[in-house]
């Protein structure tokens, strides 16, 4: 029984999900301390991605968008959303040292 497949995955579910590892992959790199962070990265960048492609953002530039996600504006959003949870952590909490 498997709960989760990328059959089922729409391509713009799975471009969301490429873009948001992506973007946490390199700020865990940047960044990166502990394990933890990079699934808090992971979920940040997450959330942004998919916010954009909700509320359908998009700047006045006239790009591609393959398979309708706007790619610049999810990784815009997904990376002001992992540096506010990267700061969110401070100089004191353990998981962000």
């Amino acid at each position: 029984m498997t709960f989760f497949s990328l059959q089922d995955l729409s391509p713009a579910g799975l471009l969301l999900f490429l873009l948001a590892t992506v973007c946490a992959s390199l700020a865990h790199i940047l960044w990166g301390h502990r394990w933890l962070q990079i699934l808090i990265f992971w979920l940040a960048a997450l959330i942004g991605c998919f916010l954009v492609y909700l509320l359908n953002l998009r700047l006045p530039l006239g790009l591609a968008s393959p398979a309708g996600v706007p790619v610049l504006e999810a990784v815009i959003f997904a990376w002001l959303l992992i540096i506010a949870v990267s700061r969110l952590g401070g100089p004191k909490n353990s998981a962000f040292k």
